[in-house]
């Protein structure tokens, strides 16, 4: 937690009103979105209980899985309902030109994007397609194919989750706590209910605090997922689920139907506050960055599509050891990429970055626009200077690249640091973006006293090479090492 934030979280808990943390929505979001709420049994791990989903707000969907016997039936009402909301992102694609490193493609013009309460619904989600992706499929039962094909969306969905800055699963209490802090510790915020009181308190409501402490009453609070109560699994589901198992024929349906009424009732307020949410966010202004994030994501939707229809093989239960690097260094520069677009876009964030020693600011007192240098072959190459002197501490060394919003292609090289009474004096070189000595880009180049704030720009990514998978130590996932009685034999065959 960085000191902005804790002076955020600190105020607000002394105000009792939640804090703005972000003036802009960095991430995309649906114009129709699949909301999916779920619950699990409290026995064995990612056996539901019961899904609400949809895209309307008030015509949600409700599967009940019976509380014993098989699960098939509910899952397969899943499984057709988000293949369907998965299918109709696929309708229309495009045409996207080829480039120096791509053939020509299309891509889909949309792509599936779930919303779900929290990240523990996300985790459930991930269980669920680990056990379902593996299903046989029995051509007696067209249903299996429709299950195991969820298995492997939810898989890929769970996936995308973990990489920042995708928008295909999206936990809503994470969503909200990008833009508002409030007065409560960050494991609070993970109910969806107590954070919004404090984000969009009622009107009645004296603060978001007293909002908080009202949505946290046992009498009327629900938790959102996948776990239930406990007093409510005591008092409410166990009675009905002894009654089921002990009915037969039209006194079973009716037990059932009484299941899922209580469901319903448990389920709906978690449900309206998910559309209250996604209203909140929609209403905040969209990133620049976002529109990219979103091709992205479109096209890695895309490339799944292809995937399935080719080659449809299950993940791995566990992946090799090349693949899960390859995913990690993934991983890893999306979050660089995902930081760096959000400084340049956010005041709010780049504010945070000054205060953790990312980022300074402070006017432009010096100009060299004439400055250049030979480059290897003696051309001479256009590099203007600057002078930024600055307030914020600066534990960067000479050499370090770093970004300005206001140009967003342009880099600026750190050539001398030297600290001048209270100030510290930045000396810059760009070194992209400025053009070249016969055509200069002279708009690159601010005004003197122009306030700036640079960042530390993102290394320029690419990919690790990686070794073959015939190429990998046995102890990492590739082919076992010899018989050592094997080499023996066939040394002393070459003898003879």
């Amino acid at each position: 937690m960085s000191l902005l934030t804790s002076l955020l979280r600190m105020r607000a808990a002394a105000t009792g009103n939640v804090q703005r943390a972000s003036q802009l929505r960095h991430l995309h979001l649906s114009d129709q979105p699949l909301m999916l709420l779920a619950l699990k049994r409290t026995g064995p791990a990612a056996r539901p209980l019961a899904v609400m989903l949809g895209t309307d707000p008030h015509r949600p969907q409700l599967l009940v899985a019976p509380p014993s016997g098989s699960t098939a039936p509910m899952l397969a009402t899943l499984a057709d309902t988000v293949t369907a909301y998965i299918d109709a992102c696929q309708q229309h694609s495009e045409h996207l030109p080829a480039t120096s490193n791509k053939p020509a493609r299309r891509r889909y013009t949309d792509a599936p994007q779930i919303l779900v309460p929290n990240l523990q619904t996300v985790q459930h989600l991930k269980e669920l397609g680990d056990a379902l992706r593996f299903r046989s499929v029995d051509d007696q039962t067209p249903d299996s194919r429709a299950v195991q094909r969820l298995g492997h969306w939810l898989t890929y969905l769970a996936d995308r989750a973990d990489i920042p800055g995708s928008a295909a699963l999206i936990p809503m209490t994470s969503f909200l706590g990008m833009h508002w802090i409030t007065g409560q510790s960050p494991l609070e915020d993970e109910d969806l209910a107590t954070l919004l009181a404090w984000i969009d308190p009622p009107r009645h409501a004296a603060s978001g605090r007293d909002a908080a402490h009202k949505a946290e009453d046992p009498a009327t609070h629900r938790p959102a997922g996948p776990a239930t109560d406990a007093a409510f699994d005591n008092d409410k589901l166990a009675p009905l689920f002894d009654a089921f198992d002990r009915a037969r024929g039209q006194d079973q349906t009716r037990t059932l139907q009484e299941l899922e009424r209580l469901l319903a009732t448990y389920m709906q307020p978690t449900w309206d506050l998910m559309w209250q949410a996604y209203a909140l966010l929609q209403a905040l202004p969209e990133a620049k960055g976002t529109a990219r994030r979103w091709d992205h994501e479109r096209t890695a939707f895309t490339d799944e599509c292809i995937y399935l229809a080719k080659d449809g093989r299950p993940r791995p239960a566990r992946e090799q050891a090349v693949a899960a690097a390859v995913r990690l260094a993934r991983m890893e520069h999306g979050n660089d990429v995902f930081a760096a677009e959000r400084a340049a876009d956010d005041p709010f964030v780049r504010a945070e970055l000054r205060t953790t020693g990312e980022a300074f600011g402070g006017p432009v007192t010096t100009i060299d626009p004439e400055h250049t240098l030979r480059g290897p072959t003696g051309r001479a190459l256009w590099r203007p200077r600057l002078t930024v002197s600055t307030t914020d501490p600066v534990p960067m060394e000479p050499g370090q690249l770093l970004a300005c919003h206001t140009h967003r292609n342009a880099r600026y090289k750190i050539c001398e640091v030297t600290p001048a009474g209270g100030d510290t004096l930045v000396e810059l070189e760009i070194t992209a973006g400025m053009g070249t000595v016969a055509r200069p880009n002279h708009a690159v180049l601010p005004e003197a006293g122009a306030f700036l704030v640079l960042t530390i720009a993102p290394d320029h990514y690419r990919m690790p090479e990686f070794p073959a998978r015939d190429q990998t130590p046995w102890t990492h996932g590739g082919p076992p090492p010899d018989h050592p009685d094997d080499t023996d034999e066939d040394e002393g065959e070459e003898e003879q």
